[in-house]
C-alpha cells in the first residue's frame, strides 16, 4: 500500500507509506493539504514515483536553506554574477524572511500563494514583479525535483497576477530636438546621442571604449557591455549575439563624437600620468569611467533642470524606434539595429508605438478593390 488519505478538521492528511527499517517497523510519512484535490494529487505522484523506484532524500533542510544550497552548487557555476546578484537579492530580502523556516518538503502550494499576496498588498510590488519571484522560485523547485528532494513542483499548483502590460514612453521629434540643443556641451552629451541616435542601451552606453570606435570609416562596434551587481560593476559580452552589432555613425554623432575624443587628447596632455587611460567614451576629466547608475541619475536630474518631459535614458531606445517606424523604416531592420535576439521581441516591446489602424494594410484592400 502505497499511502492513504484521512480528513483532520477542515484539511487533509496525506500519509506516505515508505516501507520499513532494518527492524521491520514501518515508515511513514505525513503531509498536510487544503483540499481532498489537493492530497489526491500528491498521493497520486507520490505513487507514480514509487513505480519508478524514486526515493527522495531524507533531510530536514528547510526552504531557506535549500535556497542558499542550490545557489552555492547550481546558480554559482551557471548563472552569470549580475544573474545571480538578482536571485540572492530576491532570496535573502524577500523569500527567507517570509517562509525560509518552513521544511521544504513540507512547503506547499498555499505557502507560495500567501506569499505572492504578501508581496503585491503588503510590500506593494507589481504583479510583474511577483512574476520574477514566482520564476525564481520555480526555477529553484525544479532544481530541488531533479535533486530528489522534492515530488513535485508545487510552484505549478499556484495562480498568479495578470501581468501589467508594458508601454514604452518616448520622445517625440520636436521633444527630441529640444533635448539635444540642451545637452550640448554637457556631460550628457556623448550618452544622449549615442542613446537617441543609435538606440543604444545604458549598459552599451556606458561600456563603450574608443577601440570600438572608427571616426575615419564612421563605424561603431558593441562588443562588450559595463552593468552593476550591487556595489560589483561587471564587464561582459552583451546580453546576446544579436547584440554584438556594428552601427554607421551619423554626421551629427561623428561631430559629437569627435569633440569628445579631442577634449579627451587635451586633457591626457595636461594631467599627463594622472589621467586614467581607461580607454572608455564616456568618462569623467580625469579618464575614470563613470559609475554605471551615474548616467540615469544625471540623466533624470537634468530634465528637471530644463524643465524637460519625464523621460528614462532606455526611453531614447524607445524614441529612436518610435521615429523610425513614423518615417518608414522597416521593422526588421529597426529590430537588428537595437541588437534585438528576433524581430518577435521588437515587435512585442513597440507594438503599441505602431501603426493601431492597420491603415496601410486597410487601405491596400481598398486600392486593390478599385483598380480598373
Amino acid at each position: 500500500m502505497a499511502g492513504s488519505i484521512s480528513k483532520v478538521g477542515s484539511k487533509f492528511r496525506v500519509t506516505l507509506e515508505l516501507g520499513t527499517d532494518s527492524h521491520g517497523k514501518r515508515l511513514r510519512k505525513y503531509i498536510t493539504a487544503m483540499t481532498e484535490s489537493e492530497a489526491k494529487k500528491l498521493l497520486n505522484e507520490f505513487e507514480y514515483n514509487q513505480r519508478r523506484n524514486l526515493t527522495l532524500q531524507d533531510t530536514e533542510m528547510t526552504f531557506g536553506e535549500f535556497l542558499n544550497h542550490r545557489m552555492d552548487n547550481y546558480v554559482k557555476y551557471n548563472c552569470e554574477v549580475t544573474t545571480q546578484y538578482g536571485y540572492r537579492n530576491i532570496i535573502s530580502k524577500h523569500i527567507i524572511p517570509y517562509m525560509g523556516n518552513v521544511q521544504l518538503q513540507k512547503l506547499l502550494p498555499q505557502h507560495l500563494q500567501s506569499y505572492y499576496k504578501h508581496l503585491l498588498e503588503d510590500k506593494k510590488l507589481s504583479p510583474n514583479s511577483v512574476h520574477k519571484h514566482h520564476a525564481n522560485i520555480r526555477k529553484a523547485l525544479d532544481y530541488a525535483l531533479k535533486q530528489q528532494f522534492v515530488y513535485r513542483n508545487i510552484a505549478d499548483a499556484v495562480s498568479l497576477p495578470k501581468k501589467v502590460k508594458f508601454e514604452a514612453n518616448y520622445y517625440t521629434i520636436e521633444q527630441l530636438r529640444k533635448l539635444f540643443d540642451c545637452v550640448n556641451d554637457t556631460r550628457l552629451e556623448v550618452p544622449v546621442f549615442l542613446a537617441g541616435y543609435l538606440g543604444l542601451r545604458r549598459e552599451e552606453i556606458v561600456g563603450l571604449r574608443w577601440k570600438y570606435v572608427d571616426l575615419d570609416k564612421r563605424l561603431l562596434q558593441i562588443k562588450e557591455v559595463r552593468t552593476s551587481a550591487g556595489a560589483n560593476v561587471v564587464t561582459k559580452k552583451p546580453k546576446s549575439e544579436k547584440s554584438e552589432r556594428t552601427l554607421f555613425i551619423p554626421d551629427e554623432l561623428l561631430a559629437v563624437l569627435q569633440k569628445c575624443r579631442d577634449r579627451q587628447d587635451e586633457l591626457k596632455v595636461i594631467l599627463e600620468g594622472n589621467y586614467d587611460s581607461s580607454d572608455y567614451v564616456f568618462a569623467h576629466d580625469n579618464g575614470k569611467p563613470y559609475r554605471v547608475n551615474s548616467v540615469t541619475e544625471m540623466f533624470g536630474a537634468f530634465l528637471v533642470k530644463y524643465q524637460l518631459p519625464k523621460l528614462r535614458l532606455h526611453d531614447l531606445r524607445h524614441t529612436f524606434s518610435s521615429i523610425l517606424y513614423e518615417y518608414g523604416v522597416d521593422l526588421k531592420a529597426i529590430s537588428e539595429a537595437l541588437g534585438h535576439s528576433d524581430i518577435g521581441t521588437t515587435n512585442k516591446i513597440y507594438t503599441h508605438l505602431f501603426d493601431k489602424t492597420h491603415k496601410d494594410t486597410v487601405n491596400a484592400m481598398s486600392e486593390a478593390l478599385n483598380r480598373n
